[in-house]
């Protein structure tokens, strides 16, 4: 079982709470006010008790309001104080990271935790090193982040928290996920060419079908001298990618690590960005804060490469 949430029990407990609030106003109102029967009026109290929970859930799953609830109950559950660790994602200090117990998983390959850190996740926004390594280069490039354009593929609730923290406005995107602002195909891009000064896209290049389409397609809309911050799972003991976009959930995860990745990249994923028309380098996690450590892990692939990619 994963460890206990604190979101997610107050999640419960706020939909249990409209609830009951909806259902007591609307009792009230059909019985003592209307003389509508007990039976009828506890009846209808509870359609609109329910009508209230399922409303609250919809807009929690699929709009923005999911970015901004949380945002605001991240807050509300963790006060800033002492200790070992810090998230720059959402400011917080912790004694240590949380273990989500991802090996316990069966979308994933447990095999892959064996040689990595598992206490790796934040416990308030639950953020993982990679998104603390994003966070901490935003941090050093606010200047440049507060006059671009910004896309941000699958966003993470992790980084809306640090973009909203640092009053920084950004677009998201996803071709599933209904709470992004647009809705777009990473291998074909409904958008104009060069229309964009940043583009974020963090652990989404293995879930896509084309992946070099996918590429060619972030070099194009993003204009010249604008960047790519991109990361994907990179198993260093294979010297190329290797990738099969046919085979069994079953064989994704034992090849693959996880049941919706298509492919695991290797050595060459430096060239690979190169040749799509970029200047990639990394992000020196050398220099990252040692309070933000580790900057490895869950998984085994969690090498956590972050390419800082130059548009040509």
């Amino acid at each position: 079982m994963r460890k206990y949430n604190r979101a997610a029990y107050l999640n419960i407990a706020v939909k249990a709470l409209l609830f009951v609030t909806f259902v007591a106003l609307s009792f009230c109102v059909f019985y003592c006010f209307l003389n509508l029967g007990i039976l009828i009026s506890a009846a209808v109290a509870a359609l609109f008790g329910s009508a209230v929970v399922f409303l609250f859930s919809y807009l929690l799953r699929y709009t923005a309001f999911y970015f901004k609830y949380y945002i605001l109950i991240s807050g509300l559950l963790f006060r800033n104080s002492q200790g070992n660790v810090y998230c720059p994602c959402c400011g917080k200090r912790f004694e240590k990271f949380q273990d989500d117990r991802y090996y316990d998983d069966k979308r994933f390959n447990p095999s892959t935790f064996s040689n990595s850190r598992q206490d790796v996740i934040c416990d308030c926004c639950r953020s993982a090193p990679r998104q603390r390594i994003i966070a901490e280069w935003a941090e050093q490039n606010t200047e440049l982040l507060n006059k671009s354009e910004i896309l941000y593929f699958a966003p993470e609730l992790s980084m809306m928290l640090w973009f909203k923290r640092h009053g920084i406005k950004v677009k998201t995107a996803d071709l599933f996920d209904r709470r992004t602002d647009l809705k777009l195909d990473l291998t074909a891009l409904d958008l104009p060419d060069e229309s964009v000064d940043i583009v974020f896209c963090n652990h989404v290049l293995e879930h896509v079908t084309d992946h070099s389409r996918a590429l060619s397609e972030l070099h194009r809309i993003i204009r010249k001298g604008g960047r790519l911050i991109i990361s994907f799972p990179i198993d260093e003991s294979l010297d190329e990618m290797i990738e099969d976009k046919e085979c069994s959930v079953e064989d994704r995860i034992r090849l693959f690590g996880q049941c919706d990745h298509l492919r695991l990249f290797g050595k060459d994923s430096k060239m690979m960005l190169e040749n799509a028309g970029f200047e990639a380098d990394t992000i020196d996690i050398r220099k990252m804060p040692e309070d933000i450590v580790p900057v490895t892990g869950p998984s085994d692939y969690d090498t956590n490469k972050i390419f800082c990619c130059i548009r040509k």
